[in-house]
């Protein structure tokens, strides 16, 4: 060993083991975070960087699709108006005499009203002829249309989006260039440019015989463009470069009317790299902005005609947040160098203590006990350590609970469940119940119903001839009523089993339940029962059988007048509703009496076929409704609270709310 060797030894080992520890750990923490630090500084710059691109490009592509998106539900508004019958007409019509009857231009102009009401972005709507001469004009303002008056329909046949419209195939969308409506040397909308988009339209014989075109202002396409932050700025290019307008931009020069080409403002490099943005975005980094570019094609026809959108974002607004971030990683960078080192200080005080209790609460949460915690006041990294160790215990506690409460709701879901699956089991049953007494209904017809109609027809004529004794005339009166009870039973047993298809037809909700109250009133009022209706403002139309929903009604409101026998009110109220399953409108029927209510024991079987808890009662009423409703892809379901009353509510989808006005104009039709 050499001298200098064994005086450095000597040296360590009169060197305090605090010394030995705090030096190391020390080294070890401040070389390690430096390093480390920056590292991740210069890594985060440059992913920070390449993040803050990847959003300006995606952004741009948004904007682009979103402008493209538009023009798209343009092109299915004009494919929709195409395939109107009213317009095909229309085009037969005019295709012939070179006009149109008044009655069948008023009929086209309405439903041209109707279809561009609020669309702001709409100029014009016409219908024109294969010579170019418009039909029907609509001038849409603000989104009021306004129909123009056919003296002052113009013809357009030599416009030149007219004869490029004329050479498209059927059923192709044209989409014009983006120009400024001049007409006569004019500008129609003075600094407001125009889109066109057209379809040629056939005749009711499948012959093309004429064309729609829509006229959209172009500021709106680019309004589409915003709302943008801060400085950003953006632009719409043609394919050749000419700039066609832009958003949050005063220069006069960037319009479509100076037609200021993208070489006047960029170098030819970057002209010819903005151009090309056709497939993916395009970036240009400039000293004091980023430029994106993203491409949208205007017609699929022709890949040629595109619009190019450009962004401008300031760099340092762009790069505000990196050096943010860099700074702040920076002095989290310095804090932690330093922390590091004064914690060194005061790791051989406090290394084995804290460590040793820590170890033996772990093992006690090991064997099971979740209870315990450590408790540590160093005002260190093991103070946390300790601190993060006792959450997470907390946590596995917690989540001990939190599964044994899943459990238990769990169990609770499936009982849920199994009681649902023995509802649908329970239908099923009653479905393949009615299925057999259908079945058997014939049958029965057959051997009782017969006999039965021989045996009244032969005690009627023997009544008739004289040929009964006096003193058996009232024998023969009562088996006669007891023949008549029992046919009337077959004949209720004989609809439950063949109820018909329902004839499904577009019927007036408020006319049937009035003609059930106009029926039923009279015998309501003799009970001493009256009878009200509640029903919605507008008069509400199903597509239903009448017949059948008028014998559900029917059966209700009897029923509800049976279990007041001592006199009372019976509500049927009508109301809006969506059904459960769907979100079409629907209509809901509520009978609401204020009898003794249902027996919660018997409450689901009142639905069975004969159970009835009337001395008199057949138990097939309700059996009948539920059916009915059923084919009529509706609900019926009972809530009742015993001494209170009863409501049987009927929920039927398919229900439309019409004025008196359309209700005439569809009777009429």
């Amino acid at each position: 060993m050499s001298p200098e060797t064994s005086s450095i030894k000597k040296r360590l080992q009169h060197v305090s083991l605090h010394t030995k520890i705090i030096v190391p750990m020390v080294a070890l923490a401040i070389v390690p975070v430096m390093i480390v630090g920056g590292f991740s500084i210069t890594r985060m710059r440059g992913v920070l960087q390449e993040l803050v691109v990847q959003r300006v490009v995606f952004d741009t592509e948004s904007k682009a699709q979103q402008l493209q998106a538009y023009l798209q539900s343009i092109r299915q508004d004009l494919r929709f108006l195409s395939q109107l019958d009213i317009v095909r007409e229309l085009a037969d019509a005019a295709a012939n005499t070179g006009a149109a009857p008044a009655a069948l231009r008023a009929n086209v102009e309405r439903q041209l009203v109707i279809f561009s009401q609020g669309k702001r972005a709409y100029y014009q709507v016409r219908y024109l002829t294969d010579a170019g001469r418009e039909v029907v004009r609509l001038d849409v303002d603000g989104g009021a249309p306004r129909v123009v008056a056919e003296p002052n329909l113009q013809n357009k046949g030599p416009r030149y989006y007219v004869q490029q419209l004329l050479a498209t195939e059927p059923g192709e969308i044209y989409v014009s260039p983006m120009d400024l409506n001049i007409e006569h040397g004019q500008v129609e909308v003075p600094h407001r440019g125009v889109v066109r988009l057209g379809i040629r339209v056939a005749g009711t014989d499948g012959q093309w015989r004429g064309m729609l075109v829509v006229n959209v202002f172009a500021d709106y396409i680019l309004s589409l463009i915003g709302p943008l932050p801060g400085s950003i700025e953006a632009w719409l290019l043609d394919e050749e470069g000419a700039y066609l307008g832009g958003v949050k931009t005063d220069d006069p020069r960037l319009s479509l009317e100076t037609r200021r080409s993208l070489s006047a403002d960029y170098a030819p490099p970057e002209v010819a790299l903005i151009l090309g943005a056709q497939h993916q975005a395009q970036t240009i980094r400039t000293q004091l902005s980023i430029v994106t570019a993203a491409s949208l094609t205007v017609d699929p026809r022709e890949p040629q005609q595109r619009w190019i959108l450009l962004m401008l974002r300031p760099r340092h607004l762009l790069e505000a947040p990196i050096r943010f971030l860099t700074v702040t990683l920076g002095v989290v960078i310095g804090l932690v160098t330093v922390t590091a080192s004064v914690v060194g200080l005061f790791v051989g005080w406090y290394v084995v203590r804290p460590i040793t209790a820590l170890r033996r609460t772990t093992r006690q949460i090991a064997e099971g006990d979740l209870s315990r915690r450590v408790h540590i006041e160093t005002g260190d990294e093991i103070e946390s350590l300790a601190d993060d160790f006792n959450r997470m215990a907390k946590h596995l506690c917690e989540s001990r609970d939190h599964l044994a409460a899943w459990n238990d709701k769990l169990a609770q879901e499936v009982t849920r469940q199994t009681e649902h699956l023995r509802r649908l089991q329970s239908g099923l049953a009653q479905s393949d119940k009615l299925a057999s007494i259908g079945q058997m209904t014939a049958g029965i017809m057959h051997e009782i119903g017969n006999p039965l109609a021989a045996i009244k027809t032969k005690i009627q004529v023997a009544e008739w001839a004289g040929e009964l004794p006096e003193a058996q005339r009232e024998l023969v009166h009562e088996v006669l009523e007891e023949v008549n009870r029992l046919t009337l039973f077959l004949r209720s047993f004989s609809r439950l089993g063949r109820l018909s298809e329902p004839r499904m037809a577009s019927v007036g909700l408020a006319e049937v339940v009035q003609g059930v109250i106009t029926l039923v009133e009279p015998e309501l009022r003799c009970r001493g029962i009256d009878i009200h209706v509640e029903q919605p403002p507008q008069a509400v139309w199903l597509h239903c059988d009448a017949n059948q929903l008028r014998q559900v009604v029917i059966n209700l409101v009897l029923n509800a007048a049976d279990a007041m026998s001592g006199g009372g009110s019976v509500l049927v109220r009508m109301r809006r509703a969506r059904t459960p399953t769907d979100t079409a409108p629907g209509i809901v029927i509520e009978v609401v009496d204020h009898g003794p209510g249902i027996d919660p024991q018997v409450v689901e079987q009142i639905w069975d076929p004969f159970f009835t808890t009337k001395p008199d009662g057949t138990g097939l009423g309700l059996a009948t409704c539920r059916r009915i409703v059923e084919d009529h892809r509706g609900t019926i379901q009972v809530h009742s609270t015993p001494g209170q009353g009863t409501i049987f509510v009927v929920h039927l989808p398919g229900a439309v709310e019409q004025t008196d006005d359309q209700a005439r104009d569809g009777s009429d039709a």
